[in-house]
């Protein structure tokens, strides 16, 4: 009887031991947790490390790579499918505890011609090869991503956005079939692309990944991605399945040492502040682009993404030169390892990131400015007294800092600085366990004139002990939002340009125009209604004759929204009394780019504005519209300069340039002209947002500026004839 009831109990303990194996079978791995270093590492280029390569990848405290598993390498010959490279990878990468990340991409010669796989039999095709990929590596926390950056030139032989949805549905649909607890993500698009996202979330792929993964290039401070990440939230939260929370992935950003305006300095500089802000933006994964230089020209930006030089030196220690990206990674990982972002204190100042760190009752802080690297600030930070610890982004040790009684006073740059507090500092812990608030998000506006803001700031307020305050930033931005652009003097009317991106309605609203200095217009009310899924409308205002010098009018959204205050304004030239005669005395339409790229262009006056008819062959090719003589001049210190485009639908984008009395160069990205529709552009003139190179100011304006030209910059795809209307390109004053 005793060895019955044993053999009951043993038989109990069996099937319960059998019962949790089964759960954790069927339980889906998880995304790297907000833990640092946990979801850090970087892209790397090899199945087969070199010596020593896995040691210095892991010292530097990465938890994760990311790597093609090609088509074309693993299916030869047609339907026999080798992994064992990847084999070779894997195990390699779990001596170290990384965690792999592969990319399901690109073709095979057995299909559609060597093409990206668009036809049945080539989607049926890669995704029989990305299961048989999935099941292969199953149960070993791999992380599975389809495609890479499909909404641009890796898909061949152009970008469909179709043709990529049906590839990822039957991939999915794959996937699901046979490994359905394995983490399947998508689709790494080349920078934060709305459209082309939404057409895949509308399409239904959300119903299959478990993430979306974005690669958020850019050659501005990486904090400017947080409101891209805010609107692609908002956008993945409007398809998602109920209940199914989708976070976003950094799946591969970086910044080349090679840029304009750029050293390994600065890139040392941007790894840390991007790792932080993505942190700060709950993306648990953040790819760092690249992990070694690919190449050693100097003048080849694709060269120099990496952390470390790119020479291999078989027999030294470490076997590459690490550049500052490395230590900076490295300093990172280990100052904050075990610890999770908290939140970020509010200093007062925008272009100031204060972010807190815990981990249970330890705190530790990062702090940085988005300024000129050759600037910075005296910063203080709400705290109990006491002395903090210092190091530099690149684990350089800095004097102690002592704080008063209520706060801790720093000099803080371009370059995160890490402090640490010696004891327990009671201010910082009680502030970490209060809610954090996210730093920007997106949301409907119901009253349609608060659909007229932009944005607006929401402060959280908290009193602690001692009177000792601290407060946190929340910029809210309006999701279904009507901007109006600058009305523009062209012939006898004032155009003024209506965006509605949302395409939502909206009645009964008035904008209303009152002249306030030098212009010949009567007040005047006019009607905006937009209809459902109007997405851009122009409102014209009667205009007697063109301002000559200064002038100056306010418009306004009925009485509760004010589009533009009374400001100062001036053309810098007056289009709309041209002829062609006058107009190419007075500008000129120059080539610019690769010499070697061919090009047509001319510029003629119609109706009030500039034509340009254009014409690029394959390769870097960009028009300048330029002013000859006085025109350049700009008297004063204009804050931007706006103008009109009636967009030819080439994907070409719309710059300016501008030069200081130094000789040096500013250059302002303003968007892309996507439709045949008309666009109000307006740039910043303070220097903000634009690239510089020349001078001797490294960014900094010295006054009076030049306007050198209004840029038409082609995608490096031959392209045209296009042609496009330009308006007079107005100054604005504060």
């Amino acid at each position: 009887m005793k060895t019955i009831f044993c053999f009951v109990i043993v038989f109990v303990i069996l099937c319960n031991v059998f019962a949790i194996q089964a759960q954790i079978q069927n339980q889906k791995p998880a995304l790297p947790s907000m833990v640092i270093p946990d979801g850090l590492g970087y892209n790397i280029h090899f199945t087969d490390a070199k010596a020593g390569e896995m040691e210095m990848l892991a010292e530097s405290g990465a938890t994760i790579i990311r790597m093609d598993l090609s088509w074309s390498g693993t299916e030869r010959p047609k339907g026999v499918y080798d992994f064992s490279a990847f084999e070779r990878l894997t195990d390699s990468l779990e001596k170290f505890k990384i965690r792999p990340l592969y990319i399901l991409d690109y073709s095979n010669k057995f299909y559609d011609n060597g093409l990206s796989p668009h036809s049945e039999e080539g989607r049926t095709a890669f995704a029989q090869w990305s299961a048989a990929a999935v099941v292969h590596f199953k149960d070993r926390g791999i992380i599975w991503e389809m495609y890479n950056e499909p909404n641009i030139g890796f898909w061949k032989p152009k970008p469909e956005p179709e043709k990529y949805i049906l590839l990822a549905l039957e991939v999915g649909r794959a996937i699901r079939a046979v490994a359905p607890n394995e983490i399947y993500i998508g689709p790494a698009t080349s920078g934060i692309d709305l459209p082309f996202l939404e057409q895949c979330f509308k399409a239904g792929l959300l119903e299959y990944w478990d993430a979306v993964s974005v690669h958020p290039y850019r050659q501005t401070n990486p904090e400017t991605v947080l409101a891209e990440y805010a609107k692609l939230r908002y956008l993945i939260d409007q398809y998602a399945p109920q209940g199914k929370k989708i976070p976003i992935l950094s799946a591969e950003w970086g910044y080349s040492s090679a840029w304009r305006n750029y050293n390994d300095e600065i890139q040392g500089k941007m790894l840390p502040r991007q790792w932080m802000v993505n942190l700060a933006a709950d993306v648990p994964i953040s790819i760092w682009y690249d992990w070694h230089d690919d190449g050693k020209d100097p003048k080849e930006p694709e060269h120099h993404f990496g952390t470390t030089n790119h020479d291999y030196k078989k027999d030294a220690k470490p076997i590459y030169n690490p550049k500052p990206s490395y230590v900076a990674a490295k300093t990172f990982n280990e100052t904050f390892r075990g610890f999770k972002y908290n939140k970020r204190l509010w200093t007062g100042n925008d272009q100031v990131y204060v972010f807190l760190f815990q981990k249970d009752n330890g705190i530790k802080l990062a702090a940085w400015t988005t300024m000129n690297e050759k600037e910075s600030i005296n910063v203080s930070i709400p705290c109990s007294p006491g002395k903090f610890k210092a190091v530099s982004y690149l684990g350089e040790k800095l004097p102690d800092l002592t704080a008063t009684e209520k706060s801790l006073t720093i000099n803080v740059s371009d370059a995160p600085i890490y402090l640490t507090p010696l004891n327990t500092n009671q201010a910082l812990v009680e502030a970490a366990r209060w809610t954090s608030l996210p730093l920007v998000i997106y949301q409907n506006e119901e009253e349609q004139t608060d659909r007229f803001a932009s944005s607006h700031v929401n402060y959280w307020l908290e009193n602690i002990q001692n009177n000792i305050f601290f407060e946190q930033k929340t910029v809210l931005n309006v999701a279904n939002s009507v901007s109006v652009g600058l009305p523009i003097p062209i012939k006898n009317q004032l155009v003024t340009v209506i965006n509605n991106p949302s395409g939502q309605p909206l009645s009964g609203e008035q904008l209303t125009l009152k002249p306030t200095k030098g212009i010949d217009v009567a007040e005047t009310v006019q009607n905006l209604e937009l209809k459902q899924g109007e997405t851009i409308k122009t409102i014209t205002f009667p205009l007697k004759s063109i301002p000559k010098e200064e002038y100056g009018f306010s418009l306004d959204v009925n009485s509760d929204f004010t589009c533009f205050s009374s400001q100062t304004m001036k053309l810098i030239d007056d289009f709309s009394s041209q002829n062609n005669k006058m107009f190419s005395a007075d500008w000129g339409i120059y080539p610019d780019g690769d010499s070697q790229i061919g090009s047509e262009q001319k510029i003629e006056a119609v109706d009030g504005m500039v034509k340009i008819t254009y014409k690029f062959d394959e390769g870097w090719k960009f028009i300048r519209l330029a002013p000859k003589g006085e025109l350049s001049k700009i008297n004063g210190k204009p804050k931007a300069l706006g103008f009109l485009v009636y967009g030819d639908g080439s994907g070409n984008s719309v710059n300016i340039r501008y030069a200081d009395s130094t000789g040096q160069t500013f250059q302002v990205h303003g968007g892309r002209l996507k439709d045949t529709v008309p666009y109000y552009f307006e740039f910043a003139l303070d220097a903000s947002k634009a690239s510089h190179w020349g001078g001797a100011n490294n960014g900094k304006i010295t006054y009076p500026i030049r306007f050198d030209s209004i840029i038409i910059d082609g995608t490096r795809k031959a392209c045209g004839p296009y042609s496009v209307l330009v308006s007079s390109p107005v100054l604005i004053y504060e």
